[in-house]
Formats: structure tokens, C-alpha cells, sequence
């Protein structure tokens, strides 16, 4: 026993600054998740460590220790536009199929790539030896199967989206629909979902767990066998998986019960500025703008440009209306003779700084949960028009704890608009409430950032954190719930009141035939 915790100990204690050497894959097909998981590519960079990455976006900089493998073309998102007018209305099973063959197709355009293909040539010629993989796994499970090439390496699962029941599954942490809403953003303070609420998570939660376990999981086993022959399935590759990182916190999205494996990391792409583009910051500071302005941006998934030519215009109409200039991320030009004197538009602007500037009173946001976090982290009242996914948990949660408005895009009027504008500009609370939430979102001994570069080092230096395993991950399902302990306890409880049964009625015949007998002899 105690050669057993010397040897422990040791595998836990760090291992210097020898720099790892790391496989990073991020290829969910949307740029928001990229602008996240480069957060931490980013901070291993700086810590010293290399980088071989399979990514959809180039670097923003280039650096000594990255190798770089980019996925070529227009990604999913890019070529697959989001119907704007049908989408908020998705049914459950609508809302599933849109979500999973977004996976399934996203994956294959980049198992297609000649970047992917680059990648497996340099990985089965050079054979280069990896520390720790580190995969952007939820919504691109097939991926795992590299962990297959490169020789099953330690694994960090990570994912900017939420806190996914997939991820709680996979460590072996408890789910409860009725503290954390299903695919939604959790409770806040302590404050208990409704009854409603608990209704509709479960419901939820037996519609996605029904369809990932008999339609994609086994999706996903024959993508992973036909793009990595002799790989083992995904059940078995996902027993590398170490440790999960997830873009929660619970400043913003509640407390929720977890194992230690899943490490809460979330606004990794919230920071302090940078300093602004010159006509940027002219047309927002205090003397070009003396009433304020305000940020209008639906993120990376959701065009602008994509609304329809009456909502556009009745939200146009409104800003007219207010005191504040506006500055608005609007991707194509059709737009430009239509705008009245304090609106401003651009197809790119860097969110994270212009949220950061003093003199902003309104973020215009779609509720994505990066944005929200970096509206967070910066103190700034939103004015949310939810389209879809986390987007609506967000929209409810801001609600809820009095940070945001929100407004529904197919039914929002000019007036509907403008009422939740000037309300979230002008009413004092909304401001005073974020102010508590950014305190809490800043309040840390360390930046997400460097905690989930710090996990990933120790996963590399302990073999795999097998101290953090959950011992539910060696249990059957029926095992954890104890229904077999239920069923032999009911299984005794039932044979004790059988058996109770068959000494009473034993007694009562005993006692009728001595009541006979003695009635005869009478």
C-alpha cells in the first residue's frame, strides 16, 4: 500500500516546464466555437507548449510552436444559412434532426477536407508523439477516432456550448431535469425550476436521450469505422476522455452538482480590451455620442442580413427614434441607403472591445452564450432576440435574473421594439443587475483561461487524471439509479409478505379445524 501511494503521489506532482506537445481539434462548424477553443490553443502557445491543430479558421497570428492544419472552403455554417422565419417555431423532433445532421454533415465536409486528409498523412508517416489530445467533442464525436491513430493519449473534451447532458454522461456525472433545464442554461442562486419547467426538461431530456442512443451514437460508430478502419467504437474510445472543460459559470449559469473531471472554464474569449479602430471610436465616444450608444451584433451563426425586409426595417424605424447612435454588425450592403443619421453599419466589428468601451448603454443581441458572457464580463445590459438553441435558455435566464429584455423576432413591431429598448437603456435595474453578475463573473483566483490550460497540463503529467474518474463510469445505468437494489428490496419485502401470508392462512386453517374437531365431540 504504501509503494502504491508513493507511486500516486509522484505521478501527481508537476513535471517542471517541459513543454507538451498536443493535438487540438476544433471542427464544429461555427466560428463562435472557434473564437472560444482558440482561447486555449492560445495560452498553451504562451505557456510554451506545441500545437498541432485541425481548426476551420486560420490564426490570427502565426507562432514557432503551431502547425496549423485549416479546413479549406466555406464551412457548414457558411453554406447551410439558418431560416430565420421557421426556426424559432422547431418542434422537439424538428429542433433534434436540425442539431444532429448539422453534426453529421458539418463532420463530413471536413473529413473531405484536403486539411484533414493532410493531417492523417502526418500523423501515420511522421508518427509524432502526442501529451494529450484535446478535442472540441461534443457536436463532432466522430473525431475521437484519432485518438485511435495517434495511439490513445490522454483526452480533453471540451465544448463552448454549455454544459451538454452529453458531457455529464461521459464523465459519469448525475443529471437531474429538475435542477438543470434540458440543452438550457441552470438555475440561479438556488432559485428551483417550476413544475412547467421540470415538466418540459423532462420532456426534453427522454426525446434527445431516445434519439442520441438509437439513431446517432451508432451514426457515429460507422463514421468512426469507415474514416478510421480498426478504430473501436465510440463507447470504448470515449473511456480516454480525462476530463471535460465546459463554458459554464456559475456567476451566470447557476450552481449544478459535478464531478471534479468537469472543470467549469467558461467566458475563456472574455478579456479586456484592445484598443479600438480609430473611425470605430469616433462615432461611439462620449463627444460624438454624448447620449450613449448602442451595440447591435447576432454573432457569428445568425446573419443580420438574413431578416426579412420588415422586421429590418420596423427595427430601423426604432432606432431612428432613440437619442443614442447605433452600431450595427450587418453583412451585406442592401442596406446602406436606409439608414437613419445615428445608425452605423459594418460587416465586422470586434465585439469584446466595443462592449468593453464606458460609454455603451444597450447590447442588441441574439442571446448566443459567448455574447452573453462577454456582455457579462463587461457589464452591459442586453436586449436579446432569440432565434435558436442555447439562445432561448439564455433569453429566459437573462430574463430571470433581471439583466435583459427580450423581444421575438416574428412577432416584434416597430413599437415592440422600441419599448424594450428605451426600457433596457433608460431603467437603472437592468444596468444595477449585471453590475452584481460581472462582480461575480470576475470574482476568481485565476482567468478561465489559464485554469483550463492549467487541467490540461495536469492531465498530460498524471496519465490521464485517473484520480478524477467517477465511479459511476464502471456502473451500469440501473446500477447508479440503485433500481437493483430497489428491485431486491422489493423483491424481499414482497417474498417476507408471501410468506406472512402463508403462516396466516396456515393458522387460520389450523385453528378451523380445531374449532371442527371440537364441535364433533360436542
Amino acid at each position: 500500500m504504501l509503494l502504491v501511494a508513493l507511486a500516486t503521489l509522484a505521478a501527481l506532482a508537476p513535471c517542471g516546464a517541459s513543454p507538451l506537445n498536443v493535438l487540438f481539434v476544433s471542427t464544429v462548424s461555427s466560428p463562435s466555437h472557434y473564437i472560444w477553443v482558440s482561447s486555449l490553443a492560445g495560452e498553451l502557445l504562451r505557456r510554451g507548449h506545441h500545437v498541432t491543430e485541425l481548426v476551420i479558421k486560420p490564426p490570427a497570428t502565426p507562432h514557432p510552436n503551431r502547425t496549423s492544419f485549416v479546413i479549406d472552403g466555406k464551412i457548414y455554417a457558411e453554406t447551410t444559412p439558418v431560416d430565420l422565419e421557421t426556426i424559432y417555431d422547431h418542434s422537439l423532433f424538428e429542433e433534434i434532426h436540425f442539431l444532429y445532421d448539422f453534426c453529421r454533415d458539418s463532420a463530413n465536409i471536413v473529413f473531405e477536407s484536403k486539411a484533414f486528409a493532410d493531417l492523417l498523412k502526418l500523423l501515420k508517416q511522421k508518427k509524432p508523439d502526442f501529451d494529450v489530445f484535446v478535442l472540441d467533442f461534443p457536436l463532432q464525436e466522430p473525431f475521437i477516432g484519432l485518438n485511435y491513430i495517434i495511439g490513445r493519449k490522454p483526452m480533453v473534451a471540451m465544448t463552448a456550448f454549455n454544459l451538454p447532458v452529453d458531457v455529464l454522461t461521459l464523465m459519469g456525472s448525475p443529471y437531474f431535469p429538475s435542477l438543470l433545464p434540458y440543452s438550457g442554461v441552470g438555475a440561479h442562486g438556488g432559485d428551483p425550476l417550476t413544475f412547467s419547467e421540470r415538466l418540459h426538461s423532462v420532456y426534453r431530456w427522454i426525446g434527445y436521450t431516445t434519439y442520441i442512443n438509437w439513431v446517432y451514437r451508432p451514426d457515429v460508430d460507422k463514421m468512426i469505422a469507415e474514416v478510421f478502419p480498426g478504430a473501436p467504437p465510440l463507447a470504448e474510445l470515449e473511456k480516454d476522455v480525462a476530463i471535460s472543460l465546459v463554458n459554464t459559470n456559475p456567476a451566470l449559469h447557476g450552481a449544478m452538482p459535478l464531478v471534479p473531471s468537469i472543470v467549469e472554464v467558461g467566458g475563456m474569449q472574455a478579456r479586456p480590451p484592445k484598443p479600438l479602430p480609430a473611425d470605430i471610436l469616433e462615432w461611439i465616444n462620449e463627444k460624438a455620442a454624448p447620449h450613449g450608444f448602442v451595440f447591435m451584433s447576432f454573432g457569428t451563426n445568425v446573419r443580420a442580413a438574413s431578416l426579412n425586409k420588415g422586421s429590418r426595417d420596423a427595427i430601423l424605424r426604432a432606432f431612428a427614434r432613440i437619442k443614442q447612435r447605433v452600431l450595427w454588425k450587418y453583412e451585406d450592403d442592401d442596406i446602406l441607403d436606409k439608414l437613419p443619421p445615428n445608425v452605423r453599419v459594418s460587416k465586422w466589428l470586434p465585439q469584446n472591445d466595443i462592449l468593453a468601451h464606458p460609454n455603451i448603454r444597450c447590447f442588441v443581441s441574439h442571446n448566443g452564450g459567448l455574447s452573453t458572457q462577454e456582455a457579462s464580463y463587461h457589464g452591459v445590459p442586453i436586449l436579446g432576440m432569440p432565434f435558436f438553441a442555447d439562445q432561448l435558455g439564455y433569453a429566459k435566464k437573462g430574463e430571470r435574473i433581471g439583466i435583459s429584455r427580450t423581444v421575438i423576432y416574428r412577432t416584434a413591431t416597430e413599437e415592440a421594439f422600441y419599448e424594450a429598448l428605451t426600457d433596457v437603456i433608460n431603467n437603472p435595474k437592468y444596468r444595477a443587475n449585471m453590475k452584481v453578475v460581472q462582480n461575480a463573473v470576475r470574482d476568481q483566483k485565476e482567468t478561465p483561461v489559464e485554469r483550463a490550460a492549467w487541467y490540461v497540463e495536469m492531465v498530460a503529467r498524471t496519465g490521464g487524471a485517473p484520480h478524477l474518474r467517477s465511479p459511476a463510469l464502471r456502473l451500469r445505468w440501473y446500477e447508479v439509479w440503485m433500481l437493483d437494489i430497489l428491485a431486491a428490496a422489493a423483491l424481499a419485502v414482497g417474498l417476507a409478505l408471501w410468506l406472512v401470508r402463508r403462516l396466516l392462512g396456515a393458522l387460520c386453517s389450523s385453528g378451523g379445524a380445531r374449532r371442527r374437531t371440537k364441535a364433533k365431540a360436542h
